[in-house]
């Protein structure tokens, strides 16, 4: 009787074993899936936040451009504005990146 039990497990095992190392192998996909998304969205996080910052410097670099004293002598509006368009091509790099990276976080 115990041999027949032993010899019924080393048949039903193989099949155990098998369905246990499929759930492990999903298990890991999961887990790899899982963290590259969390890498996605904290780098989502942190363009939005640099985003963010350059808006805030955007608008600055705007006022001191309304400023009818940048443009008295100095030269202060065309260093203003030559900052400006640097920012703002900073900031449409960043914003590119931010659509592509949230394209792929919100993907199925």
């Amino acid at each position: 009787m115990v041999r027949a039990v032993a010899k019924v497990r080393k048949q039903i095992d193989p099949g155990l074993r098998k369905q246990k190392a499929q759930k492990r192998l999903e298990a890991e996909s999961r887990n790899a899936n899982a963290k590259a998304r969390h890498e996605k969205e904290k780098r989502v996080h942190e363009l939005e936040t640099k985003i963010a910052a350059l808006e805030g410097q955007q608008k600055e670099l705007v006022a001191a451009l309304e400023d009818p004293a940048a443009y008295r002598s100095g030269g202060r509006a065309i260093a203003v504005n030559r900052d400006l368009s640097a920012l703002s091509h900073d900031l449409a790099r960043l914003t590119a990146e931010w659509e592509s990276v949230t394209a792929t976080v919100s993907a199925p």
